[in-house]
């Protein structure tokens, strides 16, 4: 017997962890479900737009796809985050339809492969055996061993016709840690190192030029470490606060979003733009370090601050501490330079992106109805169901 499965990835991030597992999941689907079906995946990169605060409409497009390529079973990996009741939605399936959803961010910063893998391989196990009355409490206790801190309950679903299965996680606070490190993850604020080459040129260029400058020298002998991190931390959040407003990264409400999701996406933007700057000025700080310990002459410091001694690898790392937090803040006019859509790249995972455009384009025309919104707004019961 031969069964076709589909998995249906976001762009980006969902897509490359499951074009690396796709061959292991055929392996893993023997060894779980049975051996003596031929199992046939298919990858189909999913670029429907969906909000994710409209599960139904995401669910009827993924059943729309399993029946355009006659897939036996469809799965779609998301980054959308998903929540029930304020919980962190894992997956919803619907066994009637023979589908499933599984939301990315809800695995946390760091989803691993192999525990992604395991919950394609338990949904399409709860797919396949959903006749056997034990299956969705194997499931439950499988899917539990993988999220050791919060307990995964399986929930009702009260108006989503589409989803007959819920599994979210008990705990609100630990769930929304999970999705918000997840779509931080998602964005892999890592890569946005070319993305400011001009704001790294003008702020080496500053901070070059500041050096030179007895008054730095001083002030970088004379400050004490809690100065030091207040100048850090205010060049740091200011960076951040230039960066949202000038490229307008602020979601502002509108009428077709939620007010949890909307603001779930600005703190992951602000987060996201956090780790960038700090990387950025993790950057600056070891091109200052390696350009005065080249380029300052033995005993400068001594001449010029008239501290009475010999200058010290403190000495060279005050005023390049000194150095990167001034240049950081001249350096976010570079950041405005830059293109727009560059900016959004790496601050949005490609379906936020999206999302962001379409509600744009929704409060320019409110007059076109038929938009990726339409659908009913996802809820649940709480009523464990085991």
């Amino acid at each position: 017997m031969k069964k076709k499965i589909g998995l249906i990835p976001s762009p980006d991030l969902p897509a490359k962890i499951i074009n690396q597992i796709a061959d292991q999941l055929k392996i893993s689907f023997e060894k779980q479900i049975s051996s003596q079906i031929d199992w046939d995946i298919e990858v189909k990169v999913g670029i429907f737009v969906g909000a994710a605060e409209y599960v139904n409409e995401t669910m009827k497009k993924v059943i729309e796809l399993k029946e355009t390529y006659g897939w036996d079973y469809a799965i779609s990996i998301t980054d959308l985050p998903s929540f029930s009741e304020r919980k962190a939605v894992i997956a919803d399936v619907s066994t009637t339809n023979h589908v499933g959803i599984i939301s990315l961010p809800s695995f946390g910063a760091f989803p691993l492969k192999k525990r992604i893998s395991k919950a394609i391989t338990l949904i399409t196990e709860l797919l396949y055996k959903h006749n056997e009355a034990t299956v969705e409490k194997e499931v439950m206790t499988q899917i539990n061993r993988r999220f050791s801190l919060s307990k995964v309950m399986q929930v009702d679903p009260e108006e989503d016709a589409e989803t007959d299965i819920r599994f979210v996680l008990n705990s609100k606070i630990i769930g929304w840690l999970r999705i918000l490190s997840g779509m931080v993850f998602a964005n892999r604020p890592w890569r946005a190192i070319g993305t400011f080459k001009k704001m790294l040129t003008l702020a080496f260029a500053t901070g070059i030029y500041i050096s030179i400058f007895s008054t730095p020298w001083q002030l970088s002998v004379s400050y004490t470490p809690s100065r030091f991190i207040s100048l850090m931390m205010l060049s740091m959040i200011g960076m951040v606060i230039w960066i949202i407003f000038a490229h307008h990264l602020w979601e502002k409400p509108t009428s077709k979003s939620q007010s949890q999701y909307r603001r779930l996406y600005n703190v992951t933007t602000v987060i996201t733009l956090f780790v960038i700057t700090l990387i950025n000025y993790f950057l600056l700080f070891i091109l200052f370090l390696l350009s005065i310990s080249l380029f300052v002459p033995e005993g400068i410091f001594d001449a010029v601050t008239n501290e009475g001694a010999d200058e010290s690898i403190e000495d060279y790392l005050r005023l390049a501490w000194l150095t990167a937090s001034l240049s950081l803040l001249v350096g976010a006019v570079g950041a405005t330079v830059e293109k727009e859509e560059k900016i959004r790249e790496v601050t949005y995972s490609y379906r936020q992106k999206n999302r962001y455009y379409e509600i744009e384009k929704q409060d320019e025309s409110d007059e076109d109805a038929e938009t990726s919104y339409d659908g009913v707004q996802q809820t649940h019961k709480e009523q464990d169901e085991s």
